[in-house]
């Protein structure tokens, strides 16, 4: 661990995107909740997490050929500045007493279009931060563990800092946040993030050429992807995994609120309690020697995550709540780290950011679809019903993934081989 913090761009990188995750914790929470005050709808907070998610997932595929072709950190830099900006636009617009939601919805998708840019460019550009091969693993844990402290303080902090200074201050916050992100990553050497591929209209002759190659590279991730049927395999569970998340997404404000009786406070209460037990589940993992194989671990995940979540759909009580969050976070800490990990290893890095986009347009679509049916589900069956039924749906496909998650175990031991690596050395984090 002691090597990765020696490394003066790890430190850098770290910092942004810590800064950054804090950030948008007070973003979306004050976003959430001021839909939610505005209208009343499930459907209009569906819409919200949609309207971000969605064009983002699209928008990951001119991304990843971006990030594949130019320099990785000045794309990041472009995106949080853009970004910062739009959101001090929303903080202005709340100010207006009548401000029509579809303007809301507008820069929502602006935001979601650029968003990919640092989402896959921060993923693709770690394994080149990282100088030795073998410690990669450990550097997602590190990171996975930031966005655990994250997690832990910024929905408490942010939910009273909404019932103190309101949503539109909480949202500044936000927009501050990118612009230190901007700085951060502004400082990382610039050899070491800029593409071997670099190549721009000119250099490719006309315009016309210069689109052709861009569809060109956008195949070439699909292409890497389902050439690799155990790759194809664990996306999809990913997918619905996502999926079956996106009630929490949609549901929670609404339960905190309604059921709970608990306002704001409640809501980042049962955040920071899922991040609390995210923590506890990586120090856990990080101190024993995890000998599950790598399929059978995702799987038993996913049918977890169901189980813990249940108790949302049967009980009222804050108390309650927090622990099966706070279960739901144990369960689940491994799950990116070893996702994400075997991703990063398994493709070259001249492809990353081509195949990880192409892969997030599947997997992507999955959250923002799942809170999109449970902003519609809401009216018929409740908030605690919704629940109930994501919870199913998880313990179902979780079934389902023992048998055929199988196949990564061979994968996932030549990987561990190359990188001299064990799953003991697994830490943690939350969802897209």
């Amino acid at each position: 661990m002691k090597e990765l913090w020696r490394q003066r761009s790890f430190r850098w990188y770290w910092l942004g995107m810590f800064l950054s995750g804090l950030g948008d914790q007070f973003g979306w929470m004050g976003l959430t909740w001021f839909v939610m005050k505005k209208t009343g709808s499930s459907a209009a907070m569906g819409g919200v997490i949609l309207a971000y998610m969605l064009p983002a997932v699209f928008a990951g595929l001119v991304a990843g050929v971006l990030l594949d072709r130019y320099d990785r950190r000045k794309l990041i830099m472009i995106d949080n500045i853009v970004r910062g900006f739009i959101f001090i636009s929303l903080v202005i617009l709340l100010q207006v007493d009548q401000v029509p939601l579809f303007v809301i919805y507008i820069l929502i998708v602006i935001a979601g279009i650029l968003s990919p840019l640092s989402t896959a460019g921060a993923q693709t550009l770690l394994p080149r931060l990282v100088t030795e091969p073998k410690h990669l693993v450990k550097a997602n844990g590190v990171m996975e563990s930031q966005w655990q402290i994250v997690y832990m303080f910024g929905p408490a902090l942010a939910g009273v800092l909404i019932g103190w200074i309101g949503e539109a201050y909480v949202l500044l916050i936000d927009a501050a946040s990118f612009f230190v992100c901007a700085f951060c990553f502004s400082r990382l050497p610039k050899h070491l993030t800029q593409s071997a591929n670099a190549s721009t209209p000119t250099q490719q002759g006309e315009a016309v050429s210069y689109l052709r190659s861009l569809l060109r590279d956008m195949r070439t991730g699909y292409r890497y992807l389902f050439g690799r049927k155990q790759m194809i395999v664990l996306v999809f569970f990913t997918f619905l995994f996502n999926m079956a998340y996106g009630p929490v997404e949609v549901a929670l404000p609404l339960y905190a609120n309604q059921d709970l009786g608990g306002g704001s406070v409640a809501l980042g209460m049962l955040w920071s309690s899922l991040a609390i037990g995210a923590l506890l589940g990586s120090l856990f993992f990080s101190t024993i020697t995890w000998k599950v194989p790598l399929g059978a671990t995702l799987a038993g995940i996913i049918v977890a995550w169901g189980v813990t979540t249940l108790p949302l759909a049967m009980f009222s009580r804050l108390e309650v709540s927090m622990l099966a969050m706070a279960l739901a976070g144990f369960c689940y800490s491994p799950y990116n780290i070893l996702y994400r990990s075997y991703l990063q290893k398994q493709v070259p890095d001249a492809l990353l950011g081509r195949v990880m986009t192409s892969i997030r347009t599947i997997t992507g679509t999955g959250m923002p679809a799942g809170a999109a049916v449970s902003g519609l589900l809401i009216p018929f069956m409740g908030v605690q019903g919704l629940f109930g039924a994501g919870a199913a749906v998880c313990i179902v496909c979780g079934g389902i993934a023992f048998v055929m998650l199988r196949q990564l175990d061979e994968a996932s031991l030549a990987v561990e081989e190359r990188s001299d690596e064990s799953l003991h050395a697994v830490r943690q984090e939350g969802v897209e």
